[in-house]
This record gives structure tokens, sequence and C-alpha cells, in this order.
């Protein structure tokens, strides 16, 4: 399942664009609307599922073989509610009117939790040696990556002074190329996040596969 999930989701999401992106670019709004190609079409909609999809598979596999002696319904029953709705959202293309509060409220949230995550840490380290404390850091290092990219996504589509919502604004402040800036930011922040992610779990997991001979002794 993990390994379904994985191949799913790096076609859709990945490797198909690379084929798709330039045909969208280079294609006419008119000319591809009411086909499979158009921006909601079926072509649209089977990339866009590929994630929500190849996750539920690609967790529920891991969280099988992690947890196979007593597998619990909770986890489980939280990848499919999470994976269901976000495809639901990919589904139905909602739209919003402009809500300059909700993005208060969420950005504030994110800093809260942000703050005791790392405040959760910062006691926790204390405790650590070698190894775990480098998986610990690394740990954090993703967090502050993955901050970055909410300020800088933020930034794009709540900004009140141009904001994606106010395209009118932003084509007439010429401002397009520092909304471009900011998602190659964003991208790349998130790319670095989940490197830093990687590293703490491989470092983790290869101090606990040192550690063991000797526990079992």
């Amino acid at each position: 399942m993990f390994w379904i999930g994985a191949v799913m989701i790096f076609t859709g999401a990945w490797l198909v664009m690379w084929w798709i992106a330039p045909f969208w670019r280079s294609a006419a709004p008119q000319e591809i609307a009411g086909t499979i190609w158009a921006f909601g079409g079926l072509v649209f909609m089977l990339i866009s599922l590929s994630v929500p999809v190849g996750i539920l598979l690609l967790v529920i596999g891991m969280l099988l073989y992690a947890d196979k002696d007593a597998p619990r319904a909770g986890p489980f029953v939280l990848i499919v509610f999470i994976a269901v709705l976000a495809a639901v959202s990919m589904l139905v293309l909602p739209t919003m009117p402009y809500l300059p509060v909700l993005f208060g409220i969420l950005g504030g949230l994110i800093l809260l939790f942000f703050f005791a995550a790392v405040w959760c840490w910062a006691k926790r380290r204390v405790a650590l040696k070698s190894a775990a404390r480098l998986a610990a850091d690394y740990q954090l290092l993703s967090w502050v990556f993955f901050l970055l990219t909410a300020t800088t996504t933020c930034a794009m589509l709540g900004n009140p002074f141009g904001g994606l919502f106010f395209t009118e604004q932003v084509l007439a402040d010429n401002a397009m190329p520092w909304y471009y800036s900011m998602g190659i930011k964003a991208a790349l922040y998130l790319a670095a996040g989940m490197l830093f992610a990687f590293l703490s779990q491989y470092v983790g997991h290869k101090a606990d596969a040192e550690s063991r001979p000797t526990q079992e002794l």
C-alpha cells in the first residue's frame, strides 16, 4: 500500500505535470473549455485526487506495518477523514469570499502551536544525548522551514494590499514577479522542511538500531 500510494502521488502530482503544465500554459482557456483538459475537468481532477488518495494508501500501509501487533482504529479513522476531506475539496472546487479575519485566526493558531511545540521540544532536548539530540535538532529545523512556508503563503494569499484575491490590484502594481518569487521561496522552504524532517527520522532510526543490541544484552 505504501508503494502504490507513493507511485500514485509521484506520478500524478509530479511526473505528469512535466508534460501537462506546458500544455496548460500555452493553451487558451476558451480552446479547452468543456474538454477533459479544462480547469476542473477530468485530467485536472485525476491529478488533484492523486495526492489525497495516494496519501491515504501510503499512510495506512505504514500504520499497518508499524503497528501490526495491535493496530488501533483512531489513526486510521483520522487519516481517512483527512483524505476524504481533501478529496472533496478538490472535487467540489469551492470558492470563498475574501476573509482576512480567517487568515488572522489561522495565522495566530499556527504561531501559537509553533511556540508551544518549540517550548516542549526544548524541555525534552535537555535529556537527550548524542544522536537523539541531533535528530531533535533536525526536527526543529524542519519546523522552522514549515513556519517560513506558512508566513510566505499568508503573505501571498492574505495580503490586504494586493493578495491574489485582488488580481486587478496585483496587475496594476506589476506585482506578479513578486508573487512568483514568493511562490518559489515557499517551495524551497517546503523542500528544506521535508529534508530536515527526513534527516530527523533517519538519524533517530540509526540511533535506535545501534542501541538495540546493547539494550537486549
